[in-house]
């Protein structure tokens, strides 16, 4: 805003490596007139950065970012600023992503499909302290809520972390694709592979899937 009178629109830092999502999001705030864009980032590292230099009160998180997942990211954003409202962002809506995002204690869950009303509300929910999530995600957590229970033994021991891993393991994804699908960092996912091997002491591939298989698992 030009002129002599203060921009008293609240900030709002973007962290997302989709350069199309992040233009997005630029137009939306340019016609805002309660909220206002401060920095762009299109990884943890970038926005770790611009949290400590730029101190938003406001930030909209991809929950899958190249360096590492939004999800894991939030403790180290919390730990810069604890006040900063954070409202995810995703292309992904299933409940595991969903309840994953809302157990780190965000503020917020959108899905990428939103325009300036929502985006806007979103905002002004969490800045009142309030949780938002779209309707689209709502939905979702009310099916889950509705589905029928069905508890599961953990076989073998393993966590319920290393139980999804295995799963994922034994359907052939790689790595890289088992963090995307499961929202953690390539690293953590080799942690978790690592360890249930070592559980089960089965150390190649085919044995695993083998196991999973038998198990019932896939």
């Amino acid at each position: 805003m030009s002129g002599p009178f203060p921009d008293l629109r609240r900030g709002v830092l973007i962290a997302d490596d989709h350069v199309l999502v992040r233009a997005g999001l630029r137009t939306l705030l340019e016609a805002s007139s309660r909220y206002r864009l401060v920095g762009e980032a299109a990884d943890v590292a970038g926005c770790l950065a611009l949290m400590r230099a730029l101190q938003p009160p406001l930030l909209l998180l991809d929950i899958m970012l190249p360096d590492m997942s939004g999800i894991e990211a939030v403790a180290r954003i919390r730990a810069i600023d604890p006040a900063v409202r954070i409202v995810f962002l995703s292309s992904q809506d299933s409940r595991e992503f969903v309840t994953r995002a809302l157990q780190t204690g965000a503020d917020g869950f959108m899905s990428k499909d939103f325009v300036l009303s929502e985006l806007e509300l979103a905002l002004d929910a969490v800045s009142a302290g309030q949780r938002y999530l779209s309707p689209r995600i709502s939905n979702v957590l009310v099916e889950a809520m509705n589905a029928p229970e069905t508890p599961e033994v953990a076989p073998g021991g393993l966590t319920g972390r290393q139980l999804e891993v295995l799963r994922c393991v034994a359907r052939g994804l790689s790595n890289k694709e088992i963090a995307r699908e499961l929202a953690i960092s390539p690293k953590t996912v080799e942690f978790h592979r690592a360890q249930l091997m070592q559980r089960l002491d089965i150390h190649d591939v085919a044995t695993l899937t083998r196991y999973a298989v038998t198990a019932g698992l896939v």
